[in-house]
């Protein structure tokens, strides 16, 4: 078996005496690296509906004055179309932590999110501060994972500014 990558043939006959240690170290220390990366990431989409529904309500509780206006009817499919919205948010913002894949936002249900919540009649204002208040339960949550794991976690200054971004992303996408 062989594979061509980068113009050099790759071949599993070939004899492995060319792979220095610290090659093999630096190997080990991608993979434990990428390991841990997607470990944190992948607490994300196991918290994703709790994150979700702590976010909604903590921006129900933020603002009372909206459930009591005439503005909050239907609450209760308006909550519940933002719990749904919530969790596809966050599995979208795990997709692109781990493939970095723009195209993602263009063809997912999120470029037409603020005409959903407009057609709902759900300020737009609420809509964002939910999705502030996942990134700062996502980032929360990447911070305990990352920090309860051995090994290196040089990796978390990054993801955590990866996530930022991916969240503003999104939070553009409703103003």
């Amino acid at each position: 078996m062989s594979v061509s990558k980068n113009n050099q043939l790759l071949s599993t006959d070939r004899e492995l005496k060319d792979i220095s240690n610290r090659n093999i170290e630096y190997i080990k220390e991608f993979i434990n690296t990428a390991n841990s990366r997607l470990d944190a990431i992948n607490s994300i989409t196991s918290n994703s509906h709790a994150i979700a529904a702590d976010a909604v309500t903590a921006m129900i509780c933020e603002n009372q004055d909206s459930l009591n206006s005439k503005i909050s009817i239907d609450t209760t499919n308006k909550m519940s179309v933002c719990l749904r919205d919530g969790e596809i948010i966050l599995r979208i913002v795990s997709y692109l932590l781990i493939s970095d894949d723009d195209s993602v936002l263009a063809k997912s249900c999120l470029k037409d999110l603020k005409n959903t919540y407009l057609a709902l009649g759900v300020p737009l204002k609420n809509a964002i501060r939910v999705v502030e208040l996942m990134r700062d339960a996502t980032i929360s949550d990447l911070k305990s994972t990352v920090n309860s794991m051995n090994g290196d976690k040089g990796f978390l200054p990054d993801l955590i500014s990866n996530t930022n971004y991916q969240f503003e992303r999104i939070i553009n996408l409703l103003k």
